[in-house]
């Protein structure tokens, strides 16, 4: 057994690590006030918001999420938000997995790969106004499909990004035994190749959802009326012209955070796994 001196010495903390984990503790309390500041905001009176900002509030005003569910019509946002959301992180893993495939594993094409990184540094603000203009001509604009495709194609540079240096880290041996095995390369993969890569499958597929949900500029331009539109439009219509009620916003804003936070804690070990896995070998 470790005597009291053997125990007070392997708990002391040198003055560095000291201060690395008051830096931490800090910088996550930055993170969480936020989060806090809305959580008990949506539960106050606007006039308590003011002059009494952080503490608990006096009076539980639970009824603004019921006025902002029903106020901005939330209800049919958030389940087009879910529908946005998770048939875009479908139709990306699926487009970015067989692309990052090809350049991984069957055309390993620097210029190719090159192209498609390129978008990375490309922000959608850029180039908003040609992909209006495509899906005008397709007549996709205020159309669901024309949202999905939108946001299909935002994510899928950074996408093809990850899984590419994901895919080279699997090894050739599990292919070319299946290869000899008679199997063909589409069964290859989708019964090898994609059950290897769930990490880097949940790596994107939670970078996608999360940048979907949040998004207002495209939802903004593609849709309008509030048969098609998102939840962060909606929120965003809870403001008002002229008087601002943020208990009704922050009420909205809880109730748009809380899809996010759920997706993030039960993909946090995939998404880790993926985005260390490929910084290993690129």
């Amino acid at each position: 057994m470790k005597t009291v001196e053997q125990y007070k010495k392997g708990v002391s903390l040198h003055p560095v690590t000291a201060l690395k984990y008051l830096a931490l503790t800090l910088a996550g309390f930055s993170c969480i006030l936020p989060f806090v500041w809305v959580a008990l905001s949506s539960v106050k009176p606007d006039r308590e918001i003011y002059s009494n900002s952080f503490g608990l509030p006096k009076v539980w005003v639970w009824s603004n999420y019921k006025d902002a569910w029903k106020g901005a019509q939330v209800a049919t946002s958030f389940l087009n938000s879910i529908f946005y959301s998770f048939t875009s992180v479908a139709l990306l893993i699926l487009v970015a997995a067989m692309a990052s495939y090809i350049l991984a594993r069957v055309w390993t094409s620097k210029i190719l790969y090159n192209f498609f990184a390129l978008g990375i540094m490309i922000p959608i603000h850029a180039v908003i106004i040609p992909m209006l203009m495509i899906l005008r001509k397709l007549g996709l604009v205020n159309t669901r499909l024309g949202i999905i495709l939108a946001y299909t194609v935002a994510e899928l540079s950074f996408s093809i990004f990850i899984l590419v240096a994901f895919m080279k880290t699997i090894p050739k041996e599990i292919e070319e035994a299946a290869q000899i095995d008679g199997s063909s390369r589409l069964r290859t993969f989708f019964q090898i190749i994609l059950p290897i890569s769930k990490p880097g499958l949940a790596t994107i597929g939670t970078f996608a959802f999360i940048n979907s949900w949040n998004d207002l500029l495209l939802a903004l331009v593609i849709t309008s009326g509030p048969k098609l539109s998102t939840l962060n439009l909606a929120c965003f219509n809870l403001r008002g012209l002229y008087v601002q009620h943020y208990g009704l916003i922050t009420a909205g804003l809880m109730i748009m955070m809380i899809p996010v936070i759920v997706i993030y804690i039960f993909f946090q070990e995939q998404l880790v796994k993926g985005i260390t896995a490929g910084a290993v070998k690129s």
